[in-house]
This record gives C-alpha cells, sequence and structure tokens, in this order.
C-alpha cells in the first residue's frame, strides 16, 4: 500500500483545494452558515410578532382605524400613517418659534372675524361665509344690479315705456342672472329701486289714480304720466316689475317697485340738489335681492 502514489500532492487535486479543504467541502460549508443565518433571521422575526402580540399590536390596530376610518385597506393605512409622520417631522423641524407664530396669527385671525361679524355670533358668521364660497357666491349678501341709460337701458324720454332693447335685455339675461341669485342665496324678495336725475318736469300727473292699475296689467305703462322725478322713477320701477312679474322663472318670488327719485346718486350717496343737468348715470334702474321678513323671523 505504501508504495500507492498520494494523489493530494497531485497537481490537479490541489487546484480543486480552499483552505485546506475541497469545493464540495466549501460548498457544504457554506450551506451550513446560510441555515444558521435563516434560522437566526426567522427567530427574530418570531420574536417580533410575539413581541408585538404582547405589547399592543391590537391597541395600535385599532388607533389606526379610530383615526381613518375612510382606510379601506391596509395600504391606505400605511400611506395614512406615513403621512402622519412627515406632518410630526415638518412640526419638529419648524420648531416652538413657528408654533408660536401661527398662535399669534391665528389669534389675529380670529379677531378680524369677530370684527368682521359685528353683533353677530363670529362662529355662525365664518360658516356662513364658508358656505358662500363653497356655493361660488360673489360675497356674504345677493349682488345688486343697475341698470343705467349709460349701460344702454333706456326708457322713452319722460316716460316709463322701456325701449325694446332694454326689455329684450331684461328677458335674456337679467332674469336668468336673478333666479341664479336667487338659487345661490337662498332669497324671497325682489326690490325695483326707480332713480332719476334732477332735470324739472312739468304737466299732469296720473299716478295716484293708475299707478296701481298699470302694475297689474290694467293700464298700459305707456299711458303713465307723471309731473316729478319722484314719480318718474316709481313708474319706471313698475314697468320693470311688470316685466318680471310675467316670466315664469320668477314666479315664486315677491317682486316690489320702488322709487329713489333724484334723491341718491350712485352709488350710495345722497344727492345735495345742484345737479341740474342730464345725467344718464343717474336715471337707472336698480334691483335689489333679499330674504322675505317672515323668512328672516322663521331663522
Amino acid at each position: 500500500m505504501s508504495d500507492l502514489p498520494d494523489v493530494r500532492q497531485d497537481k490537479a487535486y490541489r487546484r480543486g483545494l480552499v483552505l485546506g479543504m475541497t469545493m464540495a467541502e466549501v460548498m457544504i460549508l457554506l450551506i451550513f452558515l446560510l441555515l444558521m443565518a435563516l434560522a437566526a433571521a426567522l427567530q427574530n422575526r418570531d420574536q417580533r410578532i410575539r413581541a408585538l402580540d404582547s405589547s399592543g399590536a391590537a391597541k395600535l390596530i385599532e388607533e389606526l382605524q379610530r383615526a381613518y376610518p375612510q382606510a379601506r385597506d391596509t395600504d391606505d393605512y400605511f400611506k395614512e400613517l406615513t403621512r402622519a409622520i412627515e406632518a410630526r417631522k415638518q412640526v419638529e423641524e419648524a420648531g416652538p418659534r413657528a408654533g408660536r407664530q401661527t398662535l399669534v396669527e391665528d389669534a389675529a385671525l380670529g379677531r378680524e372675524v369677530r370684527e368682521a361679524a359685528g353683533e353677530r355670533d363670529p362662529k355662525e358668521f365664518l360658516r356662513g361665509a364658508i358656505s358662500a364660497a363653497e356655493l361660488g357666491r360673489e360675497g356674504e349678501w345677493p349682488p345688486f344690479f343697475s341698470l343705467s341709460e349709460a349701460g344702454g337701458y333706456y326708457f322713452d324720454s319722460g316716460k316709463a315705456t322701456l325701449r325694446p332693447q332694454f326689455e329684450q335685455s331684461l328677458r335674456s339675461t337679467v332674469i336668468p342672472r336673478l333666479v341664479a341669485v336667487i338659487k345661490d342665496y337662498d332669497v324671497d324678495v325682489i326690490e325695483v329701486i326707480g332713480h332719476t336725475d334732477e332735470v324739472p318736469m312739468v304737466g299732469q300727473s296720473n299716478l295716484d289714480s293708475s299707478l296701481i292699475s298699470a302694475s297689474a296689467g290694467r293700464v298700459a305703462i305707456s299711458d303713465l304720466r307723471s309731473t316729478d322725478n319722484a314719480g318718474l322713477a316709481m313708474a319706471r320701477a313698475v314697468a320693470v316689475v311688470r316685466i318680471l312679474r310675467g316670466d315664469a322663472r320668477l314666479s315664486d318670488v315677491t317682486i316690489l317697485p320702488l322709487s329713489g327719485g333724484q334723491m341718491i346718486v350712485p352709488v350710495d350717496r345722497m344727492a345735495v340738489g345742484n345737479a341740474s343737468r342730464d345725467d344718464q348715470s343717474r336715471r337707472r334702474i336698480e334691483i335689489r335681492l333679499r330674504k322675505s321678513t317672515s323668512a328672516v323671523a322663521s331663522q
């Protein structure tokens, strides 16, 4: 047996050794190490699961469900939790100074809301403003419409008869806008206010005997005559009211004629009585919208 050659000294054999072990032995060793690492990882995972189960995993899930009731699955919970973590990081990075600044700004905003609310409940005022914004309203109160001769809304000179273009504009443009405002602001009264300039008038008036009849359609608007600006403004308001009342789109609201005469200068200024010249901007119809007295009382 001693005469047999030692194959371990063979060059080809030595090329298959790594640290004195054959390739097969090395592979077995690597597999063994991998199995040990996998066993350790599984053990750590099991330990973490047991730790969660024993120290509040159920409570964590319950809190997530309470905080994010709209979440549909675990992905949604994870997304919401990630957002919360990011928000907390932002607050922590901003520091206490930013928190104090936010409190100061919020306090200033609250003071402005109270001042704007006046005698009304600030919370109700704010809720109303938010509701108006959500509905796309232009403001807290309904807008008013000014239809002046300067804007192309003409009556016959010295009379209450509407020009055809004026009547067409009422039906095609003004009334649809009124319908939209009534819906948005939940109002039920339209006030039509006639205004004139200060040019004196002469003649004989029949408004005392004919104005109400004209409003009801029993007397033609063209038959109305006035000797003063207050009467002319009222007659013109009645002419517009007849068009509005005759439109089915406004059948559910109350429409009232009013006269501002020559007393009010655009916008919202009292006349001083020294402007006797012709003024198209003052010869106008204003339309305002509001809630009825009964509707306000029932709120």
